[in-house]
Formats: C-alpha cells, structure tokens, sequence
C-alpha cells in the first residue's frame, strides 16, 4: 500500500473516495464527519494516511474500521458520554462499551471488528505517543472473551431442511450468476469476497485427475487450492462461459460479472449487489425456517455449515483450517460447537495438487512466463521446480518437506528415478526418515508416501506413452 491510493483525494474533506478495485466495488468510502470534533477527525484522517502508506493494516481491514469505529461514538452519544480526545478515555468506559455491544443485535464478529477498530486506533496513537492518547491500558484484554456468544454459530448453520428447499430451488433457478454462485458456496465454503474475485482457469485437476479450485482470500492476502466437488467444476466452467463477452469488453480475467440493464454496460458483481440478489432467491423460491418464516440465508453461512460437517465427519481441525483458509485455529474451533451427521464424500481426504508435465517449458506451463536461466534455477528442486518463482510471486515457502502434495509443485518424467529413490528411503526405515526429513506425524509420513506412489504411477503412465 502507499500514498497512491489517496494521491487523488482532498484529505481536507469528512469523506473520501479511495480507488481500490475489490469486491466492495471500485473504490471504498472513508467516512470521518461522524467523529465529534476537529481534533478526532485530525487525528484519524493522519492515521489512516499513515497505515495507507505502510501497508499495514490493508487499505480494506482500514475500511472495515473507518466504519465499525462509528459504533464506539453511536454508544458515547447514546450514554451521553463526552471526550474531547482519547486521553479521555478510560477502563470504565472500555466496559461500557462492550456492553452496549452485547446488548445490540450484531454479528458475533462484526462486534469483534468493532471493538477490534477501537484498540486499532488507541494502540496506534500510544506505539507512536502521539497527544491525546491514554498513557495507561484501558483494555484488560479480555475483551473478545466477553464478547463471544457460544450459541451465535448455530444460528448460522445451515439445518437440513432448508438446505433441501435451497436444493430444489437451485434446480429450478435460470439465473446462470446466481445458481453458480450459489453451488460453489454451498460444496467449497469459500468466502463471498474469494468467490468474486475467482479468475479465468481457477479450476485445475490434482495427479489423480481430481477438480481443484485456485483461491485468493482478500481478506488475509493469501492464497491457496482446494479439492472440491464436480458440482463446483462446472458451476465456474459456465462462469467461464457466460462471462467470456463480458471479460473481453472489460479487459479483465474476472469471471464473476453482469449485464447491467440501467447502466446498459458489463460490471463485476460486488458483494452487495449479490446479496441483494440471494434475498430475492430466497423470495421467489419461498424458502422457509421451521417457524414458517423466510430464511435469513447469508452466503457466509454456507461456509459455516460446510465446515461444521467437515468437523463431524472426522477432519482435523488442521486440515480444515488449511481447506477453509482460516488464519488461525479460534475461528476453526468453533465449528465444534454444532453437531451434524451430514458428510460430503468429496472432502472426506484432501488429495495432492500439483503437476505434472513432459518437460518445463513455455509450451507446457502456459505463455508468458519468463524462463530464463535465473528463473528456472530459483525455481528448480531435486524432483522438480516450484511454480513460485516461475509466477513472480516472490514468496518464502512455508510447506517445508511437503513438495511432493504441494499445489505449486511440478515435476517430469526425467525425475522419476529421483521419486522412486525417495520412496525406498522412506520405506526403508520410516522412523530414520522421519527424524532425518523432520516429519512428526505418521499422518504426515502416509500422505507423503501415497503423493510418492500416485507421482511414480502417473510418471510411468506418460513415459510409455
């Protein structure tokens, strides 16, 4: 992030349009003429510049608090509570305010974001001892504790019976956007944000010849490739097709894009316009809960009922931190509060995902890479080359001794007697080669000995022709 993203905007005023192309649209909206007095709006706007110009925290986590921070001066004004800076504020306050936030109706997260904006904001203004900022802690860092509610998960899961209506309605639905939306959401759990933003080819095959599907999550700038069903195959392949005119009058390889019948012109889908259009779905489908009422659906609840199941049928709490793309293990843990036998055979095992080709080059990993010599002795491995420095991406590796079961792995037939000459070490003494290649779990062990077996057979396969 840098300051050109503000290069164009009069910081003088209350309310800015950043330019920022996501899925909240082409620019975002800082709003500061909600904040009491001249020295609280100084101040903010000088913060926001500042973390714009590090980086950190994004220009979209910026946004989300320029917004949920509105909430603490809702409750000061509520409380007829006064502060002409924060130096003025206080633990007693701190309390007050959590409080008022377990009182109203809020998403268990957006309080966390809420409170989350104003610690932001006062930790900022101490780390940098800026004036007006408390000298002493006013959070015990209990906060969040007494913020989360136990039951609020399950409000957000999906039962079974609604789940059919959405099923019945899928297959009568004509809307082409919507329904492939819809299904990917419901059999991959990923974000609304990480659906928006999918790309032309997201959809690969693992060695086994499996669908595997490439997100990027806005939300924590990371990405990753996930096995998922048939279902989501061809929901982005028609995603693909229906959006190919769109793409190339737009120039963009997004394919989450619509008519727009007022505008008379293509746009991406952003995520308040879809949510709009899946409570129309719910309408016109008359889906209903167990009280007759009209299903509070949110596309965010799929994930939520997906990985609730995957917990239930077995997965550990890794694997679906890994699937889901959770940054931490709290959010995962959750999903253990929900019990549900439902299973989805398509994620009972996540399989490997990387490729194999005749040989790296041009021809064989797509057009435009720059395979020069540097290149390729940055990417190249023992068994075969990482996709990472082939794509530019610049990125440390994280997956240490997991190239074999790595979706940017890519290896060839002339490093088949490398695989096999790796498989005998392994079988030949698997405690030695555990404690020699840092393997702790025999869980860990097996998956790298069944990717070994799966590489070794397809290797084979396009040796003899």
């Amino acid at each position: 992030m840098s300051r050109a993203y503000i290069s164009t905007v009069d910081t003088k005023t209350d309310r800015w349009e950043v330019p920022y192309q996501s899925s909240y649209g082409d620019k975002l909206s800082f709003e500061f003429s909600y904040l009491p007095n001249k020295w609280f709006k100084k101040i903010h706007k000088q913060i926001t510049i500042e973390c714009m110009s590090l980086g950190k925290p994004s220009v979209e986590t910026l946004y989300r608090y320029n917004y949920s921070l509105k909430r603490f001066f809702e409750f000061l004004k509520e409380y007829n509570l006064k502060i002409m800076d924060y130096a003025d504020l206080s633990h007693q306050i701190t309390q007050m305010y959590i409080y008022y936030l377990q009182q109203i109706q809020l998403a268990n997260s957006t309080r966390s974001v809420a409170m989350s904006a104003l610690k932001w904001v006062i930790e900022h203004g101490q780390f940098f001892e800026y004036d007006g900022f408390p000298e002493g802690q006013v959070f015990d860092g209990d906060e969040y504790q007494a913020l989360k509610q136990d039951d609020v998960l399950r409000t957000r899961y999906i039962p079974d019976n609604v789940m059919e209506q959405i099923e019945i309605a899928l297959k009568k639905e004509k809307n082409i956007l919507l329904k492939s939306i819809v299904e990917i959401g419901i059999d991959s759990g990923i974000r609304l944000s990480e659906v928006l933003d999918l790309t032309e080819g997201c959809i690969t095959e693992d060695f086994t010849g499996k669908p595997v599907l490439y997100v990027f999550s806005p939300k924590n700038k990371a990405d990753r490739y996930i096995p998922v069903s048939n279902r989501v195959k061809r929901a982005v392949q028609l995603l693909e097709q229906y959006s190919e005119v769109a793409r190339k009058e737009l120039a963009t390889n997004y394919i989450c894009l619509y008519w727009q019948k007022r505008n008379i012109r293509y746009a991406r889908l952003l995520q308040k316009i879809f949510r709009d259009k899946l409570y129309r779905f719910v309408k016109k489908h008359d889906i209903r809960d167990n009280d007759g009422e009209l299903y509070p659906l949110t596309f965010h609840a799929f994930r939520h009922t997906l990985g609730t199941d995957m917990l239930n049928k077995g997965m550990s709490m890794f694997e679906i931190q890994e699937y889901l793309g959770h940054e931490s293990l709290h959010s995962t843990s959750l999903y253990a509060k929900v019990k549900n036998p439902k299973v989805e055979s398509e994620y009972k095992k996540l399989g490997f995902i990387g490729m194999i080709v005749k040989e790296i080059s041009d021809k064989e990993l797509g057009q435009g890479k720059n395979l020069d010599t540097e290149t390729l002795l940055s990417a190249s491995l023992p068994d075969g080359a990482c996709q990472k420095p082939i794509n530019n991406e610049g990125k440390i590796c994280s997956k240490f001794n997991m190239c074999v079961n790595c979706p940017k792995f890519i290896t060839t037939p002339e490093h088949l007697p490398i695989h096999k000459d790796h498989l005998d070490r392994l079988r030949a003494n698997r405690e030695a080669y555990m404690a020699q290649e840092y393997i702790g779990t025999t869980n860990h062990l097996e998956t790298v000995e069944y990717a070994l077996e799966t590489i070794i057979g397809r290797l084979e396969a396009m040796q003899s022709g």
